[in-house]
């Protein structure tokens, strides 16, 4: 039998690159797509088109996330298989209830941090969101949405709100008000999601799913209605992320039920530096190039601090992130 030609060193190491993420060289034949959905083993994918799909995942292709882009064929018997998966941008994971690690979605463009007024979100958690967003990485936005609620909001609670979204705003983070209600802010999120995959979290009660039914209501009832057939669940009520294609723009919505926050582990200085730049800008006047802000003499951030250019708050939360690299 003829043998092919030899492969170099690098050659080689591409190959078994491509075996570990469950690619092989790519074929005339093989088409492109996007996984929806997953139930189980089941898989629901897109083509380029955005037409629908059921379709299995050959075994060497590995585990698949909502938001994967992969290649797929026709079989012989007219099913639809997977064949590989494209090498992903990022990928969120987060523990299940039994500790074992769920993959919730993959080439995230951007993350929208859902507040309300009502419940009103910690804001040392919407920054420490923050943080793990830009870690992914992915783009945050911050979207305080029943924002008609704030006329009837108690004045000292608006203060504070205001106060925290000027200050998010101020270093450099995307905020933008909106109300399905009365359509407040609608437009201005329409641009920020076009072109681009989303991903939405936030605490319950914050309005998430009226926004999603407003801003994804996909090309027409049929595709909405594979998709929950498909998860055998109620429309946008689907236990599996989900991505929800709007009806006339580019990009998605990627609904993952459960999502409150992000995890976070370990955080590259160079991230913490990018979700708290007022500390990042004055730790280069500190009098030490490896000084942590506690008690250095010459610390430039512990003078913000005290100069009330600096919040302590947002100073203590730094040194408790830098401690987790």
């Amino acid at each position: 039998m003829a043998r092919g030609p030899k492969l170099t060193k690098q050659q080689q190491r591409q190959v078994d690159r491509r075996r570990r993420v469950g690619q092989t060289p790519v074929g005339d034949d093989l088409l492109t797509g996007v996984v929806v959905t997953h139930h189980g083993h089941d898989l629901l994918i897109e083509d380029d088109v955005h037409k629908l799909h059921r379709a299995r995942a050959r075994r060497t292709v590995g585990r698949l996330a909502t938001g994967d882009r992969i290649r797929w064929r026709h079989d012989d018997h007219g099913h639809v298989v997977v064949e590989q998966r494209e090498e992903r941008v990022n990928l969120l994971v987060r523990p299940d209830a039994y500790g074992k690690k769920k993959l919730m979605a993959a080439n995230i463009d951007q993350v929208i941090i859902v507040t309300a007024p009502l419940p009103w979100m910690n804001p040392e958690v919407v920054e420490r969101t923050l943080v793990a967003v830009l870690a992914l990485p992915a783009r945050p936005l911050i979207l305080l949405n029943k924002a008609d609620l704030l006329d009837k909001t108690a004045p000292a609670d608006l203060e504070e709100i205001e106060t925290t979204l000027a200050l998010w705003q101020g270093l450099g983070f995307p905020v933008i008000r909106t109300s399905v209600k009365t359509g407040r802010g609608m437009d201005e999120l329409e641009t920020a999601l076009a072109g681009r995959t989303s991903l939405m979290i936030g605490l319950s009660g914050v309005g998430k799913t009226s926004l999603t039914r407003e801003i994804t209501p996909l090309a027409g009832d049929a595709a909405i209605g594979e998709i929950s057939a498909f998860n055998r669940e109620g429309t946008h009520t689907t236990r599996a992320s989900t991505l929800y294609r709007f009806a006339d723009m580019p990009g998605g919505l990627i609904d993952a039920p459960g999502l409150r926050d992000f995890p976070l582990e370990q955080v590259p200085e160079e991230v913490l530096d990018a979700g708290f730049p007022e500390i990042a800008e004055a730790a280069v006047y500190c009098r030490f190039n490896d000084c942590r802000h506690m008690n250095e003499p010459g610390c430039a951030v512990l003078a913000a601090v005290d100069e009330g250019k600096i919040l302590a708050r947002r100073l203590r939360q730094y040194q408790e992130l830098l401690k987790t690299d």
